[in-house]
């Protein structure tokens, strides 16, 4: 079954990442709606780089420090305590790298996956502290694996310690991304496995009681299909099937539940949870955003979906990643779409009443509404929320900041992209830095906003 797996996330991947163009027909239609489409997506006039001459934004993201790791290719970033922990891929380890002095940052360890081919995919790091176990923890989720969970004593950075590596009802392959956090006296790592409820029966979206780090025990789980009672899965691997001729089946109420002629899918991607431990954010791909009532987390059951509302061409939903702001009452998504006209671009959801989720605007980079594939990719990836202002991983647009003090209508602030090929996978806030992870192979990139 991990074999079957393995190969159909394989697929999905080339299907996503391997668009074919549209045919001269489409393009001309497709450019015959640009303009109305650029009227529905606000967006500014900027080149890649984000500051060709400084007058289209207020600030500036300034390199102060940067480290390489040679042509290891890192994909997230997080940081803790001066420290920043960069997930890699293809068999590379965790670089674990003291950033005190953000103009030289040193490598001071790796934490190797154990298995040598795993790919790490996700890192957070947070302090817990319970009657098993009290320390700084870094959760890892790997694809590719026999322990698609790996947790790791972190309390000193220099010296990291392998505490558990967990394999997932016999599909431990595929932990893609996950959020360490505390409710009372026990942590739990919420975990996204894409895929999951197709081969086991077990929802996507898993809930690991960590309160020993040492012996972690998954409790609850949560799946599109058994739970929410939506399709789940892809045309060519699904249960119950898709509509034969059809990339979307309706949910009750009519609406589209997924869209796009090139890669339909319902599966759980990312999870974020509130500071609470209480409600957990789900980009569900096609099923668009999902909010979660973890407080039993025996029991996770669903307050509310967010349907994107389809654009136009090759707009599909593929909600990648999804993060609360202004206090839980928006949440900031991300699409995560690797063809043009347009690539994926960012929207804004209005939360407050958590059961009914409703876009209330959208935003992209110049790039993501008029470049070609040819040119590279420049959808919107990894996005972290400080205050009034998202922070954006945005592949070969470079590191991007967005002001969501008004959710209605969102104004870029300031960009950075080194050039040279480097295409951002994550970002992290930390203190007044802002971290990236180029996956290039260019590293860690440490910046400050000014």
């Amino acid at each position: 079954m991990g074999t079957r797996r393995l190969r159909l996330l394989a697929l999905a991947g080339a299907l996503a990442a391997v668009m074919l163009a549209p045919t001269p027909a489409q393009g001309d239609d497709v450019r015959s709606q640009r303009a109305d489409f650029a009227e529905q997506i606000p967006h500014h006039a900027v080149e890649a780089s984000g500051h060709a001459d400084g007058s289209a934004l207020s600030h500036r993201l300034v390199e102060v420090g940067h480290i390489g790791f040679g042509p290891e290719a890192i994909s997230d970033v997080w940081a803790h305590r001066n420290h920043a922990y960069l997930a890699g891929l293809g068999g590379t380890p965790v670089q674990i790298v003291d950033i005190s002095d953000p103009r030289n940052p040193v490598a001071v360890a790796t934490a190797p996956s154990p298995d040598p081919d795993c790919s790490l995919q996700d890192v957070k790091v947070a302090t817990i502290n319970t009657r098993a176990w009290s320390g700084d923890l870094m959760a890892v989720g790997g694809e590719g694996c026999f322990t698609g969970l790996q947790l790791w004593d972190v309390t000193n950075p220099a010296s990291p310690v392998l505490l558990s590596a967990k394999a997932e009802f016999g599909e431990p392959e595929f932990i893609h991304n996950l959020f360490i956090y505390q409710r009372g006296g026990k942590a739990y790592v919420a975990a996204v496995s894409g895929f999951n409820e197709i081969f086991t029966g077990i929802g996507d979206v898993l809930i690991v009681d960590v309160t020993d780090p040492t012996n972690p025990v998954t409790v609850g789980d949560w799946g599109a299909g058994k739970d929410g009672g939506m399709a789940y899965g892809t045309p060519f691997a699904t249960v119950p099937p898709f509509p034969p001729g059809s990339d979307c089946t309706p949910p009750p109420g009519g609406q589209e539940l997924c869209r796009g002629e090139f890669f339909p899918a319902v599966y759980a991607h990312d999870v974020w949870v509130n500071t609470r431990g209480t409600v957990a954010y789900i980009s569900y791909w096609d099923a668009g955003l999902i909010l979660l009532d973890i407080s039993n987390p025996r029991r996770p059951r669903m307050i509310g979906q967010g349907i994107e509302p389809p654009t136009f061409g090759s707009d599909e939903g593929d909600a990648h990643v999804a993060v609360p702001a202004h206090g839980g009452d928006i949440v900031v998504v991300g699409d995560e779409t690797y063809t043009d006209n347009p690539f994926g671009f960012a929207r804004v959801f209005d939360t407050s009443d958590a059961t009914n989720p409703h876009q209330i605007s959208a935003f992209a980079t110049e790039n993501t509404l008029n470049a070609s594939a040819e040119d590279g990719l420049f959808s919107a990836h990894n996005v972290i929320v400080k205050r009034n202002w998202a922070y954006w991983s945005w592949y070969d647009d470079g590191i991007r900041v967005f002001d969501i003090s008004n959710p209605t209508a969102v104004r870029e602030v300031a960009a950075f992209s080194p050039g040279g090929g480097s295409s951002f996978w994550g970002v992290y806030v930390h203190r007044n830095l802002v971290l990236g992870s180029d996956y290039t192979g260019g590293g860690l990139y440490i910046l400050q906003l000014r």
